[in-house]
């Protein structure tokens, strides 16, 4: 035990021990894995307090989650807990400490988060805790430079104790931060008005015609029925009304692929003629299935051929988060779909069980095999154009034999040419053992010209879809996340989470103009909004649970 505290400490471990103070094997396994020991909550109170003075922080946090974490279990014993108001004054005395403890370290909006879970129950609590509570929130947005939602905060404190003395000093000084703030601006903007409004007439030209080159260079060409997506953007043209659940489908594909161009500068090359489009959280009983393909060869002029290949059917989670395996898995197709546009365009329907690791493993694995070669042929061709260049550096400084030969010089014009001829690579082979609905040969499956990741709650599935979101990181795969409908998780949280998991955003959230909604609700949505990466600095494995509990304690829900 003394020699794993010893290796835990060496690490940076600040172990956080049982209620009795000593550190057991399972305190100590609790420390390894990020899990927050239960503990008396007026044990965790003192333990905390002891921490906090010491200026350690963090540990104080975690003896004061603790307590919490025994509080929460109390709370679950009956309806008669919920009125106990000793519990909530514990409750509410921990999450002021955390607070505290938040600004300390300088993180004011973890601080202001905390107090409002000190104030879920206020009802329960009396005038001088409310009035506590509310100060230190004031306090938090004030050091955010949050005036005006600070002057809310303290109005409250004040309706509830008129004579607070300490808020109504913090009151008079933000009125005047925020009014002198608020006189600066005003002059600031009246001086400079007139002069930013040809500046920004002249820019908001300029990025419209850059936005409209991104737009035709995306590929993708809008029919007449279509809504138009640069007035959509500015407001002045509706979005579909959804109803029509394929043609939805497929047009948030291809206006994802516009924004892709747009807002992230992500273009399929001029010249490609075949586009793969991968489609991970594929399932036989979701929208999937109502994919048009002629509809997105109509919208993609440039291609001769699309690929559609569809991963998952794994299954999906019921409310309490059990999967729920699709029943209709065994009977996707085994060859390969053609759809025939006209004679010399057609588009592809791949289906794939598993997640994308295991058919990366498996059915991809050439997809896999392709893009690591490409990676070492990209790498040998950078260190051998380094390597020619300094042989040419050397050549150059070395003197001719003779100023009139005709002869190159040892070293010379010849040997890089025939270094670049070396590094040709061979004709690429088609298998011919695959083949379509009609029996016809296909190529094997191409890497992803774009990924969309067709999951309305990421949240539910963040562990599951860890492994597939860090191989699109990796290898640069233009991906789209589409988002579900409103009010919904997603909307608040995939951003955050891309991000946690190393994904470099290049489209932020943004409501999409082909939602796919109930026919007798509209306000029923599913693929309401998307939000775009490519590439960034992949989450290592060895992290990734630590990530997921520093989520937790933020309050972001992930599973």
């Amino acid at each position: 035990m003394e020699d794993m505290r010893a290796a835990l400490a060496a690490k940076g471990y600040d172990l956080v021990g049982a209620a009795d103070g000593s550190d057991s094997e399972d305190d100590i396994m609790s420390a390894v894995s990020g899990r927050i020991p239960s503990l008396e909550p007026n044990v965790a109170r003192e333990k905390g307090k002891a921490a906090f003075e010491k200026g350690k922080y963090d540990k104080a946090i975690k003896y004061w989650q603790g307590g919490l974490k025994s509080i929460l279990s109390a709370l679950c014993s009956g309806p008669e807990a919920m009125s106990n108001t000793s519990l909530s004054e514990l409750d509410l005395t921990l999450n002021l400490n955390i607070a505290m403890a938040y600004m300390k370290k300088g993180d004011f909006e973890a601080a202001d988060r905390s107090v409002d879970k000190a104030l879920a129950r206020r009802d329960a609590l009396p005038t001088h805790q409310i009035t506590k509570a509310l100060y230190r929130k004031a306090s938090a947005q004030r050091s955010m430079r949050k005036l005006d939602e600070t002057l809310e905060t303290l109005k409250d404190l004040l309706e509830v104790d008129p004579t607070n003395a300490a808020a109504l000093k913090m009151h008079q000084e933000v009125d005047r931060e925020w009014k002198k703030q608020t006189k600066v601006q005003t002059q600031g903007f009246k001086s400079m008005f007139t002069k930013m409004q040809a500046e920004d007439k002249k820019e908001g030209e300029r990025m419209r015609r850059d936005r409209n080159e991104a737009r035709r260079k995306s590929g993708v060409q809008w029919a007449a029925e279509d809504v138009d997506s640069e007035g959509f953007e500015r407001g002045e043209a509706p979005g579909c009304d959804g109803r029509d659940w394929g043609m939805a489908l497929s047009r948030s594909v291809l206006w994802s692929i516009e924004q892709l161009a747009v807002e992230g500068g992500v273009f399929l090359p001029p010249d490609l003629t075949h586009a793969s489009a991968w489609f991970l959280g594929s399932s036989s009983t979701c929208e999937m299935r109502w994919l048009q393909p002629a509809a997105l060869m109509s919208r993609l002029p440039g291609l001769s051929t699309l690929e559609l290949v569809l991963i998952g059917f794994e299954g999906e989670k019921d409310p309490e988060n059990k999967i729920i395996p699709d029943a209709r898995a065994n009977t996707l197709p085994k060859a390969v779909l053609k759809h025939p546009i006209s004679d010399s365009r057609r588009c592809y329907v791949r289906t794939v069980k598993g997640y994308l690791q295991d058919a990366l493993k498996g059915d991809l694995m050439c997809v896999d095999d392709a893009l690591k070669a490409a990676t070492e042929a990209s790498e040998a061709s950078a260190a051998a154009k380094t390597e020619a260049s300094s042989e040419a550096a050397a050549v150059s400084s070395r003197e001719a034999p003779a100023a009139s030969s005709d002869a190159p010089a040892p070293g010379g014009e010849s040997e890089p040419a025939a270094a670049s001829a070396s590094q040709e690579s061979p004709a690429e082979e088609v298998p011919s053992g695959i083949v379509d609905s009609f029996g016809a040969p296909v190529p094997d499956p191409a890497p992803p010209s774009v990924c969309f990741i067709v999951t309305p709650q990421l949240h539910r599935y963040f562990s599951d879809f860890y492994p597939a979101i860090t191989w699109l990181i990796k290898n640069n795969v233009p991906t789209i996340l589409m988002g579900g409908s409103e009010p919904d998780l997603s909307w608040k949280q995939d951003e955050i989470l891309l991000k946690a998991l190393g994904a470099n955003i290049v489209v932020s959230k943004r409501e999409s103009p082909y939602p796919m909604c109930l026919p007798d609700d509209s306000r029923v949505k599913k693929c309401n909004h998307i939000i775009g990466f490519v590439g960034g600095k992949a989450l290592e494995k060895d992290r990734f649970y630590h990530t997921k509990i520093d989520l937790l304690s933020q309050d972001y829900t992930i599973y």
